[in-house]
C-alpha cells in the first residue's frame, strides 16, 4: 500500500481523536473550575451571613473603619475579598500576601480605589473572565450606614488556578499521545484487509499462484473487501481446476484420437506400400486391396466429420435452432431407414402422440440414430424404442437385452472414445457423446441405466414445448 496515504490517514485520524480528547479533557477542566467557583460562590452566601451577624454594634453599623476590623477578626477563606463603604471611608479586608493567613485591612478615603488589586497580564484576565463566564459575581449586604459587599480575591484565585495548570497540561498531552497512539490503532486495524489483499495481489504479481486467502471481518467496513477477494480466489481455484480438467480431457482426447486414426491410417499406408511395390499374388487382391482402403478412409473421415460436428456444438457462437416438432412422428421417419438397413435385426417402435418438444430436428435424429446404432453393433436381440409422455417431458426410452455394461461402464459410456471392454465391435466411441451433446443442446438429459444381465436402457427426457 502507498506508505504516503497510510501516513495521511493515520494523521488525520490523530487530528480528530486528539482534538476529542482534547475537547474532552478541556470540558473536564472547565468542570473543574466550576465546581471550585461554586465553592467559592458558597463562601461568598455564608460569609455574608456571618459578618453581617457580626456587625451587631452600634459603631460597627455606623463607621466602615469599625465594620473592618471587626471583620477581619473573623476574616475568612483567602479567595475571599470584603470591601466595606460608609458615607466617608472604603475599607477593603483580603490576604495581600500568599502564604499569610492573616488578613490586611486597607482604609481610605470614599471613591479612592488604590487599595483594589489590578491583574493585567494575559494568563490573569483569563482566568477572571472565564470564572466570570461561569457565574462567580460577589454577593452584598447593607448595614445600618454600611455596604458589604464581598467578592473574589483576585490573586488568590489567579494562583489556585495556576497552580492546576500544569496538572491540566500533563493531561492534556498525555491525551494527546494517546490520542495518537489510538489513531495508529484504528489506522492499521481499518487497513488491515486492504493491505492483506494487496500482499496477496503483490504475490501473484510476482507468479505466486497457490491460493492463499485473507481473514474476513463481517464487522469491519472493509471486510467486503476481503470477501470479494476470497471470492475471487474461490473462482480462480475453479477457473485453474476447470482449466486443468479440460487440459487433461484435451490431451486425452488428442491422445484417443490419435489412436483412432493411427489404426486405419496404418491399414492405408500398408496397402500402398504393397501396391507400390507391386507385390500381388492374384489379379484380385488389387481390388480387394482397394476397397479395403476405401472402407478405411471412409472410417477416418466419419471419425473426422464427428470430431468436427462435437467441435462445432461446443463452439460459444453455435446456437441450437430449436422447434416445436412432433417427436413421434421425427423417432418413426429417422428409425424406418435404420430399421432397413438391418434386415436381420428387429426394430421395435412404440411412438404414440406425445405432443410437440422444442429441439433441432437434427440433434434429436443424431441422438436417436447413434443410440439405436450403438444397440444395434453391441447387442444381438430386439432393439425396442418408446415415446411416452409424463407431466413435464416427452421421454424416449432405448432398450436393448444385449450383455449390457457394469456400473463404470455405464458412468463413462458417453465420454468420448470410450470403448469399454467390447473392443471387437467396429466404431469410434463418438457415437454416445454426440447423443448425449444432441440432448443437452435441446435442454434434456440422458440417463443410462444397464445391467450385465439384462441389458441397457437409454432414457432420453426432453422438455415439453408451450
Amino acid at each position: 500500500m502507498n506508505s504516503t496515504f497510510a501516513r495521511r490517514l493515520w494523521l488525520v485520524t490523530s487530528l480528530e481523536i486528539g482534538a476529542a480528547f482534547g475537547v474532552l479533557v478541556l470540558a473536564g477542566a472547565i468542570f473543574v473550575l466550576g465546581a471550585y467557583v461554586n465553592t467559592i460562590r458558597g463562601d461568598f452566601t455564608s460569609t455574608l451571613d456571618r459578618m453581617v451577624a457580626a456587625l451587631v454594634t452600634e459603631p460597627a453599623t455606623h463607621d466602615a473603619r469599625v465594620a473592618g476590623n471587626i471583620v477581619a477578626s473573623r476574616y475568612p477563606r483567602a479567595a475571599v475579598s470584603i470591601l466595606l463603604i460608609d458615607e466617608t471611608w472604603r475599607v477593603v479586608v483580603a490576604q495581600k500576601t500568599p502564604g499569610v493567613r492573616l488578613p490586611q485591612v486597607d482604609v481610605r478615603r470614599r471613591g479612592d480605589n488604590g487599595a483594589d488589586v489590578r491583574l493585567d497580564d494575559v494568563f490573569s484576565r483569563v482566568v477572571l473572565g472565564l470564572v466570570t463566564a461561569i457565574g462567580l459575581v460577589p454577593e452584598r449586604a447593607h448595614v445600618g450606614s454600611i455596604d458589604i459587599i464581598v467578592r473574589a480575591n483576585q490573586r488568590a484565585l489567579v494562583a489556585t488556578v495556576a497552580r492546576g495548570v500544569p496538572v491540566f497540561a500533563v493531561v492534556f498531552a498525555l491525551a494527546l499521545g494517546l490520542g495518537v497512539l489510538l489513531a495508529r490503532a484504528l489506522t492499521l486495524q481499518a487497513l488491515r484487509p486492504l493491505v492483506e489483499v494487496e500482499r496477496a495481489l503483490a504475490r501473484f504479481a510476482a507468479g505466486d499462484l497457490s491460493p492463499q486467502f485473507v481473514a474476513e471481518d463481517r464487522r469491519h467496513q472493509l471486510g467486503s473487501l476481503a470477501r470479494a477477494y476470497n471470492g475471487a480466489i474461490v473462482q480462480m481455484e475453479n477457473a485453474f481446476g476447470e482449466r486443468e480438467r479440460a487440459n487433461a480431457a484435451m490431451r486425452q482426447f488428442i491422445a484417443d484420437a490419435g489412436h483412432q486414426l493411427r489404426t486405419p491410417l496404418t491399414v492405408v499406408r500398408g496397402f500402398i506400400s504393397i501396391l507400390r511395390k507391386g507385390d500381388l499374388r492374384s489379379p484380385d487382391d488389387a481390388e480387394r486391396i482397394l476397397e479395403t482402403m476405401n472402407r478405411q478412409s471412409l472410417v477416418m473421415a466419419s471419425l473426422i466429420d464427428k470430431l468436427m460436428l462435437l467441435d462445432r456444438w461446443e463452439a460459444p457462437r453455435e446456437a441450437t435452432r430449436a422447434e416445436p416438432i412432433d417427436v413421434a412422428r421425427l423417432a418413426r421417419d429417422v428409425l424406418w431407414p435404420l430399421a432397413q438397413s438391418h434386415p436381420t435385426r428387429e426394430v421395435r417402435v412404440d411412438a404414440p402422440e406425445v405432443g410437440l418438444v422444442g429441439i433441432d430436428p437434427t440433434d434429436f435424429a443424431h441422438a436417436l440414430t447413434n443410440i439405436v446404432d450403438n444397440a444395434l453393433k453391441y447387442t444381438t436381440g430386439v432393439v425396442d424404442v418408446r415415446l411416452r409422455r409424463d407431466a413435464r417431458d416427452v421421454v424416449v426410452n432405448i432398450v436393448d437385452r444385449g450383455p449390457g455394461m457394469s456400473a463404470a461402464e455405464a458412468e463413462h459410456a458417453c465420454d468420448r472414445f470410450f470403448r469399454g471392454a467390447r473392443r471387437d465391435v467396429e466404431g469410434s466411441g463418438l457415437g454416445l457423446s454426440i447423443a448425449r451433446r444432441a440432448v443437452e443442446r435441446a435442454g434434456g438429459t440422458l440417463v443410462i441405466e444397464s445391467d450385465p444381465r439384462a441389458g441397457s436402457t437409454f432414457r432420453i427426457s426432453l422438455p415439453i414445448g408451450e
